[in-house]
């Protein structure tokens, strides 16, 4: 199990909001989003046609539907999905003096993954499974869409990695993000443990970032549409390989500072 400490930094808007009580916590990846890192054991087990390793949820699936089947290869992932990541990780976590986890996901846990995807879903109810042991063990839990629909990048992060000029920005299919993101919100708004929830994880530098500000100002609008109350839930606006006064000088024009509780997440690699 990947229970690393969370790699963010938090640079709250201008209007400068902080959280009662800062997360302190760690991610918990590699569970609900294959990444080669965090899941190595699948991906140790299961090469390229050509011995190759592979790096990526989206060519990992495809190479074990190519020997399994979709049943088998469905029967492997709930089998990771079951052991991945346990209450007893969780209670660990608490006990080492930690007070959040940060949990993962691609959109195809939430909902069903379109008919030309390989992904293995919805499977919410580990969703379901990670708050309700959060709840018991006394953390908070960050929310994360790691993998919105179409891809936030090219990049392994969002579950698929393509080539350079395979993927373009308007892959990213963001009024079905916003969908997701309804659906998840409505389902743990009244979850005390649900501190915090991610729109998305490392967009694309390519994408404008009027396009960026704008599905962020959306974004938040829906989770707090949903009922994810500003008093409740910080909402978490990834910047990556961006200038943050930049984005939010475009943030605060574009939003005119109505927002709360709201704040960037800030990657420098």
């Amino acid at each position: 199990s990947d229970l690393s400490c969370l790699p963010i930094s938090l640079a709250m808007v201008l209007r400068r909001d902080a959280l009662a009580v800062p997360w302190k916590g760690v991610n918990l990846g590699g569970w609900l989003l294959l990444e080669n890192g965090p899941s190595y054991p699948l991906f140790e087990d299961h090469l390229s046609e050509q011995g190759e390793a592979i790096k990526c949820e989206w060519d990992l699936l495809q190479v074990m539907q190519a020997k399994f089947g979709k049943q088998g290869t469905a029967a492997i992932i709930h089998k990771h999905r079951e052991k991945h990541i346990t209450k007893a990780d969780l209670q660990r976590i608490k006990e080492l003096g930690m007070n959040a986890v940060r949990l993962p996901f691609g959109y195809w846990v939430v909902m069903a993954p379109s008919a030309d995807e390989p992904y293995v879903g919805p499977a919410i109810e580990y969703i379901d499974r990670a708050v309700g042991w959060a709840e018991e063990c006394g953390l908070q839990v960050v929310l994360d869409l790691h993998g919105c629909p179409g891809g936030e990048s090219g990049e392994i992060p969002c579950g698929r990695l393509r080539s350079k000029g395979q993927w373009h920005w308007r892959q990213w299919r963001f009024k079905k993000s916003l969908e997701t993101l309804d659906l998840v919100a409505r389902r743990y708004k009244s979850r005390r443990c649900v501190t915090g929830i991610a729109v998305c994880n490392e967009p694309s530098n390519t994408v404008p970032l009027q396009t960026l500000c704008r599905y962020y100002d959306q974004a938040v609008d829906t989770v707090r549409g949903a009922g994810m109350a500003v008093e409740d839930v910080t909402v978490v606006l990834p910047i990556y390989q961006r200038e943050e006064d930049e984005v939010i000088e475009k943030w605060e024009r574009m939003t005119g500072d109505r927002h709360r509780n709201v704040c960037f997440e800030d990657r420098k690699s």
